[in-house]
């Protein structure tokens, strides 16, 4: 809250006149992130919630508005909301963002081009290495707006978007935002700094509770709605075979559901998951006289509530 100058000189410290940023942020789970980094000083704004994809996401009138006020913008990359990308090309400004598929530090996953995975975690896994190498040399942790236009020549648009799936890549990026909140806002860089501690330790002890979990759950081959849990499986060894589609906003051919049903026939599937960007028919059909389950995940988190503890919910 902005005071008269006056009343701020006569009641308050000079320290509590100073601002903190207005954040915007593209998806949930980043809000949830960042929520965590700002807490005690201030709250982000979130612009895709309430069950919309990020993919192919309308932007609205205050939304753009909110991105026109904010003094940085935190998201994935043009690779998961390519409108934010356009959009903020068209609203300028001086805004900083924090592009997370373009910084360090983090263990970055290719993106597949086929439904079917057997065949390419390996490859995969070789190229992460590579790239891992190659990002040493570069960049792009936090940068103004004046640099946005070079998005296009960076190596986002070859990496699996759905990172936050992974929660030592959320550990990464806690890290980044809050040294670019620090940078904006020099006089909370302690509790910042503090705030990520604490995060990091969090989302450390949800990784062993996930891994414990998961060690008592049945095994079992699965296939995925679309492919938005390379990172998650990768991370706790619960690769999936492969994908109804590999974009959420595509259709299955009659083709891919008749493999898909010839596979979970041959080589007994276990589970056909769903989630909240994909029509649930879509799983059972292909389940369709099998023995395979089916259950509800929810990458983005569409049924949870915002705030800090939204990404522990989600995962």
């Amino acid at each position: 809250m902005r005071l008269p100058l006056l009343t701020s000189l006569a009641c308050l410290p000079l320290s509590a006149t100073a601002e903190v940023p207005q954040v915007v942020t593209d998806i949930a789970p980043i809000h949830s992130l960042v929520s965590q980094v700002m807490e005690g000083l201030g709250k982000p704004d979130v612009l895709v919630s309430g069950g919309a994809s990020p993919h192919d996401f309308q932007f609205s009138f205050d939304q753009a508005d909110a991105v026109q006020s904010a003094d940085l913008v935190i998201w994935v990359g043009p690779a998961l909301t390519p409108w934010l990308d356009e959009a903020l090309d068209t609203l300028g400004g001086d805004v900083d963002l924090l592009v997370l598929l373009e910084a360090e530090g983090w263990p970055a996953l290719p993106l597949r081009e086929d439904a079917a995975f057997e065949d390419h975690d390996d490859h995969g896994h070789a190229e992460h290495d590579e790239h891992d190498e190659d990002h040493k040399d570069e960049d792009h942790e936090g940068h103004d707006h004046d640099d946005h236009a070079d998005h296009d020549e960076h190596s986002d648009a070859r990496l699996d978007p759905h990172a936050w799936l992974d929660p030592q890549v959320a550990q990464a990026w806690v890290t980044l935002i809050a040294t670019q909140l620090s940078d904006l806002d020099p006089d909370n860089a302690a509790t910042y700094a503090a705030n990520a501690t604490a995060a990091v330790a969090d989302l450390a002890a949800l990784e062993t509770e996930i891994t414990a979990r998961l060690a008592a759950a049945p095994a079992g081959d699965i296939i995925v709605p679309h492919d938005a849990y390379q990172y998650f499986g990768t991370r706790f060894d619960r690769l999936a075979v492969a994908s109804i589609t590999l974009d959420d906003a595509a259709a299955p051919a009659p083709d891919k559901i008749a493999d898909l049903q010839a596979r979970i026939a041959e080589d007994n599937i276990a589970c056909v998951l769903t989630d909240p960007q994909a029509r649930a028919e879509w799983s059972d059909l292909i389940r369709e006289g099998s023995d395979a389950r089916t259950a509800l995940a929810d990458p983005i988190g569409d049924t949870f509530d915002l705030g800090p503890q939204h990404y522990r919910h989600t995962l």
